[in-house]
């Protein structure tokens, strides 16, 4: 989707056919995903209504915004990103033209940000910046501090009520940091393949190996199948875990060649504490 393409979009989105925006009782700041959402409501409390834009179900990368969420974005206070999801890249400019007076905050500011390689002969290629910084209790802290000071920035009269949610927040976040910690402690395996590659961090940051069935955003080859199959059988991996938002054929076949337990995560969900305890104890069960 070019640029021009979105601009006449949002302009029939602000043309007559709309001309009435939503009208919300409160203040509204929107984030990106539902798991920003949920460290947001914990900060903003009942100063703010927090808007997500990726509603459940529906995927960061492709997604595009209803007319009334550009409505509601055109009287937003402010956005908080991730800033490298397919869909920001495409729409964000697009929000800040329609709402000059937007505060844009990137959460992923200071986050030690993974970059998406691929071998290519003797070459080393970049594609990018793993997008999925959420998927870790050690980088949620830096997410929850971006949108803290944000908030600060935007609304320091109410400083003192975002700093005290702040720090309960940190503490919910160290808990299931700690819980998480024991549970992966009893893993029997260091490996796990996953559709999508959304828990980059995650096995970054507790000693874990993700292979990944998509490969560089696209269907798998066959070719990419049977490499995936060949280290999962020479890692000893017990766990496929495959995001309900995708289809499970290829993980079938995986988890069947390698004689590895499939189960369904959803990294999206709002619930973020519950999720992320959940995906630790499925990768810590044996076939």
């Amino acid at each position: 989707m070019n640029r021009l393409y979105v601009s006449l979009i949002i302009g029939i989105l602000l043309s007559g056919c709309f001309s009435e925006a939503p009208k919300s009782k409160h203040k509204v700041i929107f984030v990106s995903i539902l798991p920003l959402k949920y460290f947001a409501d914990k900060i903003v409390g009942d100063n703010y209504k927090v808007e997500v834009t990726v509603p459940p179900g529906a995927g960061p990368e492709t997604y595009s915004p209803t007319p009334r969420q550009m409505m509601l974005l055109n009287d937003a206070q402010a956005y908080f990103s991730i800033g490298y999801l397919g869909f920001e890249q495409v729409w964000l400019e697009s929000y800040k033209a329609s709402n000059p007076d937007l505060h844009v905050f990137a959460t992923s500011k200071r986050i030690d940000l993974i970059k998406d390689e691929h071998q290519d002969g003797d070459h080393e290629h970049l594609q990018g910046v793993d997008p999925h910084i959420w998927s870790s209790p050690k980088t949620a802290r830096l997410i929850s501090e971006n949108i803290y000071t944000g908030m600060i920035q935007m609304d320091p009269e109410h400083g003192d009520t975002y700093l005290k949610n702040f720090n309960a927040l940190l503490v919910e976040i160290a808990k299931v940091d700690s819980t998480i910690t024991k549970i992966l402690a009893g893993a029997a395996s260091k490996n796990f393949i996953i559709f999508h590659p959304a828990l980059g961090y995650f096995a970054r940051d507790y000693g874990l190996e993700q292979l990944s069935i998509e490969f560089e955003g696209k269907v798998p080859s066959p070719r990419h199948l049977q490499m995936v199959i060949d280290a999962a059988k020479s890692g000893h991996t017990k766990i496929v875990l495959i995001q309900k938002e995708f289809d499970k054929r290829n993980a079938e076949i995986i988890a069947q060649e390698t004689g590895c337990k499939m189960l369904q995560i959803d990294p999206l969900d709002y619930n973020w504490p519950e999720q992320m305890i959940d995906i630790a104890r499925k990768l810590s069960e044996t076939p």
